[in-house]
């Protein structure tokens, strides 16, 4: 089947290479002729594990193709739409590049098509923006149907996300929209309970409130690991008994910094201004987000109580830059969130990522005792402390002998992703969320 992905971010272009993959006829559009550019030279302008490989295999045999035109686009009937909705300030997604896509659309189709949106959109976006179309079109004589077809991809398992997804939701307004769809998932051999059908509205809100979902999961372990503190208890023991629980499950239960990332906390804020607006009081996810933005702070305190009492004598190195691993993007991350705070307090921070470079780190150009790093392991004697933001696998299971370098032999996990027991014997400390 012909396709054409219009916006090539994180879900635009995985999705266009996977849709390749699955043997479609995959035509990427994107306004920024940089990104086009290298995107024809089978380089991604992110990484994202096992995405290049795709991208130069299906590019070589001519199912992959890229390009700003939409006059080439839209000679394709089938066009999903990627473009990226932020947050506009105020807590509502800004729709600007949809607004701006949508327009474009009206001037270059010319036949009947479907448009399946897979940003992540207001409830009644999908809706309202068919009563747009149908309005544009009739007088053309030209059908188009409006479909939601939201993603679930998780940064860093992205490409394995999409060729093996727990569900695929689509909300369609018709039999032929939701058959065609259902054919172009079909490579997938994914079984018929698999799909789930139903409303557009039903579709937008899926989305927003399977994010919502994880992120109270994290906030919530996140509270319970202040008990944990004050009682003795251990949170990894405590996430062990719960997760047990099939009710509840082991996933998204892991206590630490919170989360970041571009999805989770602007899906939060839209479905708060979706109440706001629409009187819905005594909001559980307002609670849950309060909970995420405070835990930054609880661990600055944490570091301040227990490296001081002068921390403008001390240096820090900190591991993980990126919002999560298997990714280099620092959108919300609170690595970054930390590393402001913390650096006004302190004599020099020693930076190091797997992924991120000091290129994609403009933000903290403000700051005058950052350091990058090339190894992870450098400068271990001229630092006091080692602060974990990240749990890259990298960093899980460190050289002991390399922690001992460390001029205060103290660590601050804010991952919980190393073995207290194992550095308390070694005479290092150890300091974690929940332990």
């Amino acid at each position: 089947m012909k396709i054409t992905i219009i916006g090539t971010g994180y879900v635009g272009l995985v999705s266009g290479a996977c849709f390749a993959e699955l043997g479609h006829e995959v035509i990427c559009l994107d306004i920024n002729p940089k990104v086009i550019a290298q995107l024809k030279m089978a380089k991604a302008p992110f990484f994202e594990p096992d995405l290049n490989r795709l991208i130069e295999k299906n590019i070589l045999k001519k199912r992959l193709k890229f390009t700003t035109s939409y006059f080439t686009g839209c000679k394709n009937n089938v066009l999903f739409i990627c473009v990226d909705t932020p947050d506009d300030g105020a807590g509502s997604p800004d729709l600007k590049s949809l607004n701006s896509v949508l327009a474009t659309l009206k001037d270059k189709i010319k036949n009947d098509a479907i448009l399946v949106l897979k940003s992540t959109l207001p409830i009644g976006t999908n809706k309202s923006i068919a009563e747009s179309m149908d309005k544009h079109f009739l007088s053309k004589n030209i059908n188009i149907d409006v479909c939601s077809n939201p993603e679930f991809l998780k940064e860093g398992s992205a490409v394995k996300d999409f060729m093996h997804p727990d569900r695929i939701i689509l909300g369609t307004p018709n039999k032929f929209s939701k058959l065609l769809l259902t054919e172009i998932y079909k490579p997938l051999k994914l079984s018929s309970n698999s799909f789930f059908y139903m409303s557009v509205e039903s579709a937008e809100l899926t989305k927003y409130a399977s994010n919502t979902f994880l992120a109270t999961k994290i906030s919530f372990m996140n509270e319970v690991a202040q008990i944990a503190e004050k009682t003795g208890a251990n949170i990894h023991e405590v996430r062990a008994g719960m997760g047990a629980d099939k009710r509840i499950g082991s996933h998204f239960l892991y206590a630490g910094l919170g989360f970041g990332g571009s999805c989770f906390q602007k899906d939060m804020k839209a479905l708060i201004s979706f109440e706001k607006k629409n009187k819905i009081k005594n909001s559980i996810i307002a609670e849950a987000l309060k909970i995420n933005q405070n835990q930054v702070k609880l661990f600055l305190n944490k570091i301040k109580s227990n490296a001081g009492p002068n921390l403008k004598n001390k240096s820090f190195i900190i591991w993980g830059l990126s919002f999560k691993p298997n990714t280099d993007d620092i959108r919300d991350s609170i690595a970054i969130e930390l590393i402001k705070l913390l650096s006004p307090n302190v004599k020099q921070l020693y930076l190091f990522d797997p992924k991120v470079t000091s290129d994609s780190l403009s933000c903290l150009n403000q700051y005058k005792n950052i350091q990058f790093l090339n190894t992870k392991y450098e400068n271990f004697s001229s630092a006091h402390g080692l602060i974990i933001c990240t749990e890259w696998d990298d960093f899980k299971s460190p050289k002991v002998q390399e922690l001992k370098k460390l001029k205060d032999r103290i660590i601050f996990d804010g991952r919980n992703i190393l073995d207290s027991k194992i550095l308390k014997e070694n005479n290092l400390s150890y300091i974690g969320i929940g332990i």
